[in-house]
């Protein structure tokens, strides 16, 4: 990387590495380990960079979670050029580091067309603004904010943008809400968790790695349309089954005049740890 970068620089740009391959590097988060959303950001940068056909922008993705990453060693990502159509494009990207495959990615995009523009999703009443909402010390590039958590109905509302370095591309921002995206799922998945109350209860001392193991297992992004990533974008999540050790959550992005942006969906692990269940 470049000299003087600044750590939120490093989330969304990316070298050269060969044909169709590229190296991305991450900030140091505070759990150890790389933000999921960093790697599926950097995956979805690396197939940007081999999209020929002018005017296609990426309209879903979907993502398995392998290994955890290492921070403190690059990422290769490695690109196939699955289909390249009048239409659509698709690609596959496999992320790796020494141990092996961290991250396997599907993407595909498609040129615009004119159609009907439908949102039957609609985004909650009555909600607070981000300045009145709680502030989540959450990571790099990301400023998050709790709007709302309920366990009856399960629920869990984050407004968040992204706060690292952008220009004015519809790829660059798409890239910033793939790497938002990952910020509040599993937190949305265990509203409906018996364990929830150990870490709600404000007089506990408990925190969230106290009580669970938990890891991402898959992922998936539907881009419903352009959005800007660094103005705030409420994620509207909510969980749908935990069976055994498997949660799934899925939610609606909107931006705060409305509209529909994007909807995303996660199926994590969810482990109590045994001194705390």
């Amino acid at each position: 990387m470049a000299p003087g970068m600044t750590e939120a620089s490093k989330i969304l740009s990316l070298e050269p590495h060969g044909a169709d391959a590229f190296v991305g590097e991450s900030p140091l988060y505070e759990w150890g380990r790389i933000y999921g959303g960093l790697v599926i950001a950097q995956s979805v940068c690396a197939a940007m960079k081999t999209i020929d056909t002018e005017g296609h922008n990426i309209h879903s993705l979907h993502a398995y979670f392998i290994l955890g990453g290492d921070p403190n060693e690059p990422v290769r990502y490695e690109v196939d050029r699955l289909r390249n159509g009048r239409s659509f494009s698709t690609r596959r990207v496999v992320a790796r580091q020494s141990g092996g495959a961290i991250l396997n990615l599907s993407c595909s995009f498609q040129r615009d067309e004119e159609g009907p523009d439908i949102s039957t999703a609609a985004i909650p009443k009555g909600l607070k603004s981000p300045e009145e909402s709680k502030k989540i010390d959450w990571g790099i590039g990301v400023d998050a904010r709790l709007e709302h958590e309920s366990t009856d109905p399960a629920s869990h509302r984050v407004w968040t943008k992204y706060t690292g370095p952008l220009g004015d591309t519809t790829e660059e921002h798409l890239a910033a809400l793939a790497y938002l995206s990952d910020t509040n799922p599993m937190d949305a998945i265990v509203t409906a968790h018996p364990a929830h109350s150990l870490v709600a209860d404000e007089s506990s001392e408990l925190t969230w790695d106290d009580v669970y193991m938990a890891a991402s297992l898959d992922h998936a992004v539907w881009f419903h349309r352009a959005v800007r990533a660094d103005q705030w974008l409420l994620f509207d999540l909510a969980p749908h089954q935990i069976k055994g050790t498997r949660g799934l959550a899925t939610g609606d992005v909107f931006t705060a005049d409305g509209e529909l942006v994007a909807t995303v969906a996660q199926q994590g692990l969810i482990r109590v740890r045994p001194e705390t269940g």
